[in-house]
């Protein structure tokens, strides 16, 4: 993957786990979304008001089934609220997972990855919610969606 390859998944991770912040800070929650950078540099923002996380989720990955059959994607993330995996050691139970997948990857053997983002909740004397990040924690793993 070139720098500039890089420069753009950094930016729309970026995007994406500030997005799911925001909406932490309001509520407990936040709703699965699907964020693409497609080849003309546009992104694309998907989401529903399915209330169960799960099938929000499933609903996006349909989504997301049907926009790789257009083609024109260069990096997927597809966002979700988590617990972290039991291998890794954190004071923190919950995360932002990024599930990411780019074009650049395609016959990398581990061409995907899950950015796990432990985060806490802070309600501030002013009953204001704040919410901290913690370092990312990467999981690679084969690509599911951007395959040749």
């Amino acid at each position: 993957m070139g720098n500039n390859d890089d420069e753009k998944a950094f930016v729309l991770i970026e995007k994406a786990v500030y997005r799911a912040k925001d909406t932490l800070a309001v509520s407990k929650s936040f709703q699965p979304f699907l964020l693409l950078l497609n080849e003309a540099g546009e992104e694309e923002f998907y989401s529903n008001d399915e209330p169960n996380e799960d099938k929000s989720y499933a609903l996006l990955e349909e989504k997301l089934e049907e926009r790789i059959l257009q083609g024109g994607i260069d990096i997927l993330l597809l966002v979700s609220k988590s617990g972290i995996p039991a291998k890794f050691s954190s004071s923190v139970a919950h995360s932002i997972r990024v599930h990411l997948e780019e074009k650049s990857q395609i016959g990398v053997t581990v061409g995907a990855r899950f950015l796990y983002v432990p985060y806490e909740r802070i309600v501030n004397p002013n009953q204001s919610t704040s919410v901290l990040l913690d370092t990312p924690l990467p999981v690679g793993f084969v690509a599911q969606y951007i395959v040749s």
